[in-house]
């Protein structure tokens, strides 16, 4: 197949498969490899490349024709329509239908997410599952602005102009088991508080409210990339689904403790091994001109013992008795 070109496109970006904290990274881990794909939104196409790169066939429902054009070379098929129109999602769907449907960063920017998930549900296998990118509004850079009394759209991230509808962890689980699904994988995008595109400054906050907006356990998630099965209703699996992922929370809460352990251990290293260094740097300066000294004297010394052989030296020895006397 041929190559994608990079496009001059807003949401175009690279994407690198074992990149750490990235959703697409993630979403391409959940989706996984040798899958028949329904992407929904795949923009300039560049999840599109890594997918097909992974083995994956895929069909796409692209809004912006320049957009599919772009994808076309790459993609099995390529619809142009609106998401939001039952029609467009349906003439996507043939009679292999898809292992998975893919939502990379797109439902947030739809009218009716819910409605446009109910109809993927019928474009899936038996096994079938969706996979959905969606930005946390709940992260505390937006929690601070709004205490603020500011709500600042913007082209691209959390508070992106063109995104109709806002997501917290609850109500991501809310859509999905609306839709007849039961989220079965989650992963998180981690960005700290005051590292956002909001660019707030962390003096303006004092420390009391900073405390206040941490105290929430998803403060600091960017983003959530979730896996969700089509369920039967079965209250124990959904149950069992529930403690896995409580458990799969706890875990990643102690990785990203140990993370930020290692790394200020590091940090604690490298400024230790620095003033070592500038230690031995000094002790190696010190012993340089000490050297310097050394010879210096040694060079005093040897112009002395030179002087004291010299034949005039010797013939003044007498002037010198003399001057010692009279002093």
């Amino acid at each position: 197949m041929q190559e994608v070109s990079q496009p001059a496109n807003v949401y175009w970006a690279e994407v690198d498969p074992t990149a750490p904290n990235n959703s697409h990274a993630y979403s391409l881990e959940l989706v996984g490899a040798n899958k028949r794909v329904l992407e929904l939104g795949p923009a300039a196409g560049h999840v599109t490349k890594a997918l097909v790169a992974n083995g994956c066939r895929v069909v796409g429902v692209e809004v912006d024709a320049d957009a599919a054009s772009l994808v076309e070379p790459v993609a099995e098929r390529v619809v142009v329509g609106d998401l939001s129109d039952p029609a467009v999602v349906a003439s996507a769907i043939d009679d292999e239908r898809f292992d998975v449907v893919l939502g990379g960063d797109v439902l947030e920017h739809l009218p009716d997410p819910l409605r446009v998930l109910r109809a993927c549900r019928g474009a899936l296998k038996p096994g079938g599952y969706v996979v959905l990118s969606l930005p946390n509004i709940a992260h505390a850079d937006v929690k601070l602005q709004l205490l603020a009394g500011r709500f600042p759209y913007r082209d691209t991230g959390l508070l992106d102009r063109t995104h109709l509808h806002f997501f917290t962890l609850a109500s991501i689980q809310q859509m999905l088991c609306d839709a007849g699904f039961l989220m079965v994988d989650l992963r998180r995008v981690v960005m700290p508080v005051f590292h956002t595109e909001l660019a707030i400054d962390p003096a303006d906050v004092p420390d009391d409210v900073r405390a206040l907006v941490l105290a929430d356990a998803e403060s600091e998630t960017y983003q959530f990339i979730v896996r969700g099965v089509v369920h039967d209703g079965d209250a124990e699996v959904a149950g069992l689904a529930g403690r896995v992922l409580a458990l799969e929370h706890d875990l990643d809460t102690e990785r990203t403790r140990r993370d930020a352990e290692r790394e200020a251990a590091r940090n604690e290293a490298a400024d230790l091994q620095a003033r070592l260094d500038e230690s031995v740097n000094s002790a190696q300066g010190f012993e340089r001109q000490s050297q310097e000294h050394e010879r210096q004297s040694q060079e005093h010394e040897g112009h002395v013992k030179a002087l004291l052989s010299t034949r005039s030296y010797r013939l003044m020895a007498p002037l010198r008795a003399a001057f010692h006397r009279r002093s």
